[in-house]
């Protein structure tokens, strides 16, 4: 097989797990992926960003309009120097064969999950031709439903204040959401997007909002 992401031939080792197994199985040589930081130790209950207690994100936004809508959040990877440059190719350069890269870890790590995907506004879907959580977990073999529309809106060139400020993101689309749900995000950042998904599903009748994040930036 050749490396998703070097496309370095790599030998594929035959067990009677790669003969049956039908859990995705990622082509990424050791090296790539050796590349890429997990967040280990102690972390932030509300984002999974390495922290002892909350980290000062996710105290601000307990201080706002938006505190308690978060009922906890997890995420795997750093945002360091390889995760940045998968992520250019990824979204960028709509290199979508790389939502198999990180495949079986999420499949992992959301198994059994309510998943509500983050959507793409129109305007963004049309630039980058995939929504591109949804192909991250369409790659791991996870269910998902929306139950949210994105605004216009580009979250990345506001500050936080502002960010905090702003109109919701999302809106409902009317179907009926579960008791407890978990929205998935490629990236997190200050947790604005996040916080303003969960708090239009906390008014959808959601009574339990996680969070969940490939990368915490």
């Amino acid at each position: 097989m050749n490396c998703l992401i070097c496309d370095a031939v790599t030998p594929e080792p035959v067990s009677w797990r790669t003969l049956f197994c039908r859990d995705p199985t990622p082509d990424v040589c050791g090296r790539c992926m050796g590349k890429f930081e997990r967040i280990t130790g102690p972390v932030c209950p509300h984002c999974g960003k390495a922290s002892d207690g909350l980290c000062g994100d996710c105290a601000m936004w307990e201080t706002s309009g938006y505190a308690g809508v978060v009922s906890g959040g997890r995420s795997l990877y750093t945002y360091n120097e390889a995760m940045r440059q998968f992520l250019h190719r990824y979204k960028f350069l709509q290199d979508a064969a790389l939502a198999e890269v990180f495949s079986a870890e999420l499949r992992k790590a959301l198994k059994g999950e309510a998943i509500v995907p983050i959507p793409m506004n129109d305007k963004r879907l049309r630039e980058r031709t995939f929504p591109q959580v949804d192909r991250l977990l369409d790659a791991a073999r996870l269910p998902y439903r929306h139950y949210l529309t994105k605004r216009d809106s580009v979250q990345g060139k506001k500050t936080r204040e502002e960010r905090i400020a702003a109109p919701v993101l999302f809106t409902w689309n009317g179907e009926p959401v579960p008791a407890r749900v978990t929205v998935v995000d490629d990236l997190y950042t200050t947790g604005a997007t996040m916080r303003h998904a969960a708090h239009v599903l906390r008014e959808a009748g959601a009574e339990e909002v996680r969070v969940f994040a490939l990368i915490r930036g």
